[in-house]
């Protein structure tokens, strides 16, 4: 009947940091793991959304096995088979994974590797087999068109030794994502996923905002209240000099935000971020995310004039408990450690919600129901 060292977390904290919300989450990480005799090393590993991107491809990594990404770029430039070439001249990325000890994979074996690859979203998969590194002896998809010469000097490029396999995306888009995924399939496939290890990771310094090219703004990748990195405040304006004019050429795609999830097994347990606290910061956040000044002032206004005071600098945190539940007991679908699950359609089977509205409680909501349109 031992009681939590910690009963209770707040998520918004003023006169903090970053560092701080970290600090303490880790604390009550720390002690509600002790509750049931187990230990977790802190401070917990950090790492920026850059690097967790590069080196797998998602942005809440599984840290419990290896097969690292390998850009390639350098290795396959000017190799002159086309997929390559075409990828690199638009602007993508050619990403490559070692498998060790894979150079004996079945064709069947490739095959399948290829379907999870397209599932993801690839085009297509390119793989090399290193049979005899000594010798140069390899086999691959693409040992016509460049040679064996050039295909070695990849597989070296990508890390490989005698006996590995060397599978590889190229995209214009997504190579690092669709890598991300299947890195995450052949850990599972070739049983290298200790399911008695938990390994945390801090995931921080996220991109402040991604282009959304159907309405020609910026939007706000975590909340719109984000704060930026202090040093990437100068990044906020548009190419244009118009703050109203936003478009895909603006430093803000640069910025980074003081946002932070901690991570765990390859899901995201729980995150937070330090909050804009200035008027002037906000009012120029919202402008690039397609905010004219006076709608700004009727959504936000109380918000707005209240920064006018001196509002402290404050952040917090929020740490997923059935998320945290869900992995505790190796379960797949989080729907499994929920009391009251909804379905995929979002409908509640134990309660049979939600039901018809009653005509009156529309009417009293100015809302009226209308059926969509047959297709």
């Amino acid at each position: 009947d031992r009681q939590p060292e910690f009963t209770q977390l707040d998520v918004e904290m003023s006169f903090v940091d970053q560092d701080d919300v970290i600090a303490l989450a880790e604390d009550v990480l720390a002690a509600l793991w002790r509750l049931i005799g187990h230990e977790i090393a802190t401070p917990i590993p950090r790492m920026t959304y850059a690097e967790a991107m590069m080196r797998f491809g998602t942005d809440k990594p599984d840290l419990r096995f290896g097969l690292e990404l390998v850009d390639l770029a350098d290795a396959v430039g000017g190799s002159g088979y086309r997929v390559f070439e075409d990828v690199l001249s638009a602007g993508g990325r050619v990403v490559g994974v070692v498998v060790p000890r894979g150079g004996t994979t079945s064709r069947s074996q490739l095959d399948e590797y290829e379907a999870v690859a397209k599932t993801a979203g690839a085009k297509g998969l390119v793989w090399i087999a290193v049979e005899q590194a000594g010798e140069g002896a390899v086999r691959s998809t693409i040992l016509r068109a460049v040679g064996e010469a050039r295909t070695e000097a990849i597989a070296v490029a990508a890390g490989a030794a005698q006996g590995d396999l060397v599978l590889i995306v190229a995209d214009t888009t997504a190579a690092r994502e669709i890598m991300g995924r299947l890195r995450v399939e052949l850990a599972r496939r070739l049983e290298l996923i200790d399911p008695n290890v938990l390994s945390y990771a801090w995931v921080h310094r996220f991109p402040m905002y991604q282009w959304d090219a159907a309405l020609q703004r910026w939007d706000a990748t975590h909340n719109p209240f984000s704060a930026p990195l202090p040093e990437d405040e100068p990044l906020l304006v548009t190419a244009s000099g118009d703050p109203l004019r936003p478009s895909p050429q603006d430093p803000a795609g640069e910025a980074r935000a003081q946002q932070y999830d901690v991570v765990l097994n390859g899901w995201e347990l729980g995150g937070g971020s330090v909050r804009i606290h200035r008027r002037d910061l906000l009012e120029r956040s919202f402008a690039l995310m397609g905010h004219t000044y006076e709608g700004m002032r009727n959504r936000f206004g109380a918000l707005l004039e209240a920064f006018e005071y001196g509002a402290p600098p404050h952040g917090g945190i929020a740490i997923g408990i059935d998320r945290w539940s869900a992995l505790l007991t190796n379960q797949e679908n989080i729907r499994e450690v929920m009391a009251f699950p909804k379905t995929q359609s979002g409908s509640d089977l134990l309660l049979a919600a939600p039901s018809p509205a009653d005509p009156a409680q529309l009417a009293e909501l100015h809302l009226r129901f209308e059926p969509p349109e047959p297709t």
